[in-house]
């Protein structure tokens, strides 16, 4: 059996997005570094394989960010539990 504690932490909706996020900001921040790479690459050599490798890698990464903002709506949706009211049409 888990402990309480840890199904509490692990239902809390607000951390995951949190998490995701921050996993996120360091994702974005390596697709410039990516993009960096290649820029100095092609100004140095003028473009070679190294270049081309690392565009793909830092497209690889402004894909993952995209995809982990798309998690991160899921994470916020919440089920509501609303009940469904009918209006009493007998009268």
């Amino acid at each position: 059996m888990t402990p309480r504690w840890l199904s509490r932490l692990l239902a809390d909706r607000q951390l995951w997005k949190n998490a995701i996020y921050s996993i996120a900001f360091i994702t974005y921040l390596c697709s410039f570094l990516f993009f960096g790479l290649a820029i100095a690459d092609i100004r140095e050599s003028g473009g070679t394989i190294a270049a081309v490798i690392d565009l793909i890698v830092a497209m690889y990464f402004v894909i993952q960010v995209i995809f982990l903002f798309v998690l991160s709506g899921a994470v916020e949706r919440r089920r509501q539990n609303q009940p469904i009211d009918f209006p009493d049409r007998r009268g």
